[in-house]
């Protein structure tokens, strides 16, 4: 019995994509889906399928060709042979390759998948940012909501005709003079239980309104104001390193766990300054424990880069910054870097420098 095969039609219907999105699939893994004939239409082998359910899986998790090939190689077999497909029609059509023919095919077609990529990392942002400004439009618009409900109540409260005023107050004693009528709006200093006036710790002023109503004079509000401890805040204050930090030697780990450098032993600063696009925002720093500090760099609209940086001491003795971590956040999103895509960054920061 023969073998199922699947043309690039079968493949499409069963996954649920276009032809083009198979074609595109063949072109960029084509040692995971050899031809099984050649002709019109073209067949591929019977593991196609799954090969094909598991790439349109990779890609629909964010994986790049390179991230999507080394899990192939995991789960499915690799026919060398079949990488070069139109080198080797050519060859079965004219016994010789055309010389650098297969060099520029594979250029364009990476080339194109780079472009696809960029095009889609860029259409994810701006997703990911329009959906955030709308959660931020419903949010005013629900507390805006709110108050409005809030004033509404008390205007119409304050309205009501069969309000009953309070009582007067009794007249002060003969013997002592009649206060001064009070003004409409006044100010008084309020205690707060557990604190005295000569508290020391951070506090806020605080002020409770409190409206009486008259039956001739209409209405009079008055304001009584007080102090209470300050709410410890929710995220860390953004602070400043030392300048003997930012002047240390920026460093990595290698894969054998060397200190690698910059060229000519360049700084932390540097490092920063090179890495923060043209007329971009400066780098917002917060401590990260007692020789630690991470710094967020941002490089476009709800993209930024947090690099963690350590105070540490080589085996040769020199005191150098560390960088111990790298995350890229996209929105609500937060991808942690892996020691590969690290030392690349430096790399190219090595290059820049030399």
């Amino acid at each position: 019995m023969a073998a199922q095969t699947y043309t690039y039609r079968d493949l499409a219907g069963l996954l649920g994509v276009s032809e083009t999105t198979v074609k595109s699939y063949r072109s960029k893994f084509p040692g995971f889906l050899p031809v099984a004939r050649e002709g019109k239409p073209v067949r591929l082998h019977q593991e196609s399928l799954q090969v094909c359910r598991c790439i349109r899986d990779l890609f629909a998790d964010g994986l790049t060709i390179i991230q999507a090939t080394q899990r192939l190689h995991l789960e499915f077999k690799e026919y060398p042979q079949n990488r070069r497909l139109s080198t080797a029609a050519k060859q079965g059509a004219s016994g010789t390759p055309e010389p650098g023919s297969d060099t520029r095919l594979d250029a364009r077609l990476e080339a194109l998948a780079q472009s696809q990529e960029l095009a889609q990392e860029h259409s994810r942002m701006r997703l990911e940012q329009l959906e955030a400004e709308v959660r931020n439009l419903a949010t005013l618009e629900s507390a805006s909501k709110a108050l409005v409900a809030e004033l509404l109540q008390e205007l119409r409260a304050a309205r009501q005709p069969n309000h009953v005023p309070p009582p007067p107050a009794p007249p002060p004693p003969a013997a002592q003079p009649s206060p001064a009528p009070s003004p409409p709006l006044r100010a008084e200093p309020e205690s707060t239980p557990g604190l005295s006036p000569a508290h020391a710790g951070p506090t806020v002023l605080t002020a409770r309104r409190i409206v009486t109503v008259h039956s001739q004079a209409g209405e009079q509000a008055s304001y009584a104001l007080g102090r209470e401890p300050r709410p410890e805040p929710l995220f860390a204050a953004p602070a400043e390193p030392e300048a003997d930090f930012l002047d240390l030697p920026a460093v990595i780990l290698s894969d054998r766990g060397e200190f690698l450098g910059l060229p000519g032993g360049q700084s932390v600063a540097r490092l920063l300054e090179v890495l923060t696009p043209q007329d971009g925002a400066p780098a917002v720093w917060y401590e990260n424990g007692p020789e630690g500090w991470a710094c967020e760099l941002a490089l476009g609209p709800a993209l930024t880069r947090e690099l963690v940086f350590e105070r540490t001491t080589t085996p040769r003795g020199n005191r150098v910054g560390l960088i111990r971590r790298m995350r890229n956040r996209s929105g609500s999103s937060v991808a942690e870097a892996t020691p590969v895509e690290v030392q690349e960054l430096f790399r190219l920061v090595r290059d820049h420098l030399g």
